[in-house]
């Protein structure tokens, strides 16, 4: 069973893979929202995704942003449409971290869903 990472954007949404054993995750692709919602049934069965994990948008102090809500409320739909588990995983500084791994700002969705769903699979190997 792998696990699928999301890290959620309203024009883009970047999309991390794990291996088979949980220990790694990689860069899978960038959507747009209307592509994800699309393509989303046949990633699940293509990579047997057997759980997914989203970004969790928190400030630098832990407290839940405007942007909080708004990856809620995608989970929500998420959740309704899907038969697996979907959790949540922080993914404060991400996106700092894909953009100093790679020194630009564009296109760091996939990177920083693979740095959130490795963290998340760093954090349960410990557990």
């Amino acid at each position: 069973m792998r696990i699928l990472g999301i890290d959620y954007g309203e024009k883009r949404i970047g999309l991390a893979i794990s291996d088979e054993t949980q220990t790694l995750a990689r860069e899978l692709d960038i959507l747009s929202p209307k592509e994800f919602w699309k393509s989303l049934n046949l990633l699940i069965l293509n990579y047997s995704i057997g759980r997914i994990i989203i970004g969790w948008p928190l400030n630098l102090s832990g407290q839940e942003t405007k942007k909080t809500e708004e990856v809620r409320k995608f989970k929500e739909k998420l959740e309704k449409l899907v038969e697996i588990p979907v959790g949540i995983g922080d993914e404060r500084l991400s996106s700092v971290m894909a953009q100093h791994l790679t020194g630009e700002k564009k296109n760091l969705d996939s990177l920083a869903a693979q740095i959130l769903l490795q963290n998340y699979l760093d954090k349960q190997k410990r557990n």
